[in-house]
């Protein structure tokens, strides 16, 4: 496995709701990009300027990070694992009175903050960091596997390659849209899970 760490948060070229985090390998120059939406990145991003930890539980993952420590546990490593349809997994490691759990198939973004927040490393499995990692074209310039990018990003770039008559490019893209099924939101926050106090519940009827 090779150890990685945040490398840089940055916006994409296209705007809207998309974010790039960039993971760098601690011990070599290859860095892996994984998408984000734009509000987790800077919420990301405000963890990553503290030096300290928060007084107070501010998010589900200061949450669960108090709980385990409440309980005895701790967060021990984050493993990336695989990447499917643009969304990279991982497994979460924990330990607890000498004994190691494992949490697998999470999201590698969940974990990442997890890691962050607990400072616990970041590893990545070598077979994938080697097919996944972005490969320099030019001076300043990458090149990214087309597995790593969200549908919105294959869309845009489906429209982009049409316009510009890249018609090999765009039957790639296409085919890549078609294989994948309808990408799921990854911002969702607490907040949308309760109800305003002020809006008055919805009448039930009941048809007979």
């Amino acid at each position: 496995m090779v150890e990685m760490k945040v490398h840089a948060l940055a916006g994409t070229e296209n705007g809207g709701n998309n974010a790039m985090l960039l993971l760098k390998e601690c011990q070599g120059d290859r860095m892996l990009p994984l998408m984000m939406s734009t509000r987790r990145a800077l919420n990301l991003m405000m963890r990553l300027r503290m030096s300290s930890e928060l007084p107070v539980a501010a998010t589900i993952p200061d949450i669960g990070n108090l709980m385990l420590h409440e309980f005895g546990a701790r967060f021990e490593r984050v493993i990336l694992t695989s990447v499917t349809e643009g969304i990279f997994l991982c497994d979460i490691v924990a330990s607890c009175n000498g004994e190691e759990k494992h949490l697998t198939n999470c999201r590698a973004i969940d974990g990442i903050v997890y890691a962050v927040i607990s400072r616990c490393a970041i590893y990545i499995e070598e077979d994938l960091l080697n097919a996944q990692y972005m490969r320099p074209t030019g001076k300043d310039q990458f090149a990214i596997n087309i597995s790593t990018l969200t549908r919105n990003m294959l869309e845009e770039a489906l429209q982009h390659a049409v316009e510009s008559e890249n018609y090999e490019a765009a039957s790639n893209l296409r085919d890549e849209l078609a294989r994948r099924a309808p990408e799921p939101s990854d911002d969702v926050s607490i907040d949308d899970n309760f109800v305003n106090p002020d809006t008055p519940p919805t009448p039930e009827t009941n048809e007979e």
